[in-house]
């Protein structure tokens, strides 16, 4: 692949990164509704009002439970309604940002899964640039990915736990499928140079990855 070639390529990744960004945006405003802020008003919190779910994170646990950090160190103040109040609006904002990276983390898987397709064609000084690309992508897709999931498992958990299946619920199902993907991704990565034969499951491991991602970025569009 020539140099004219491979730019035409890294045009087409970024006309991909960008419809896809545009797209999942555009679905999102379809619907008022967003099912991970779905929280009660703070308005709505009174002295009767239970002020901690009965089900929560570990890591909600420990930041933000009855006697968590937070409440030790004094950043999240003893339980009232109205601090609770100002809880739930860190945990918009947080998953504000959590759902803002996750869009460019998912941009991101599309573009590295483009670019590793090529890998297995290329050669020559076009396999190294290509492979730098794709090494340079997944950094980032690592940091983004990081960042989203610290978003989601740090942010103060919401005034009460949804019974039966729901979309939340699915959405958080797949995220463990995705975790487990992106981890099996990575030790993989770093396995490939010393044994060619894991590549198959190293691409494998990186399609089941994006797939369970996107999904679980869908499904928060549904009500059920």
């Amino acid at each position: 692949m020539n140099q004219p070639i491979l730019i035409y390529r890294m045009k087409q990744i970024a006309f991909l990164f960008f419809f896809l960004l545009l797209s999942v945006v555009g679905f999102a405003q379809v619907t008022d509704s967003d099912s991970l802020l779905a929280d009660l008003d703070s308005d709505t919190i009174t002295v009767q009002t239970k002020l901690l779910p009965d089900k929560m994170l570990l890591t909600q646990r420990i930041f933000w439970g009855e006697n968590g950090l937070y409440r030790k160190v004094g950043i999240a103040p003893e339980l009232t309604p109205e601090n609770r109040a100002k809880e739930l609006k860190v945990r918009r904002t947080m998953f504000k940002i959590h759902q803002t990276i996750g869009l460019l983390t998912a941009a991101g898987m599309l573009a590295q899964g483009i670019l590793g397709a090529k890998l297995y064609t290329a050669g020559g000084d076009n396999y190294t640039r290509i492979r730098k690309a794709h090494e340079a992508t997944a950094l980032g897709i690592n940091i983004a990915y990081g960042t989203t999931a610290l978003m989601a498992f740090t942010a103060p958990p919401a005034m009460l736990n949804r019974k039966g299946i729901s979309n939340v619920k699915v959405h958080k199902i797949l995220s463990y499928v995705h975790l487990t993907g992106m981890i099996t991704t990575n030790v993989l990565a770093h396995k490939i140079s010393d044994n060619f034969k894991l590549k198959p499951y190293h691409r494998a491991a990186a399609y089941t990855t994006f797939g369970a991602y996107f999904t679980s970025m869908i499904i928060l569009k549904f009500e059920f």
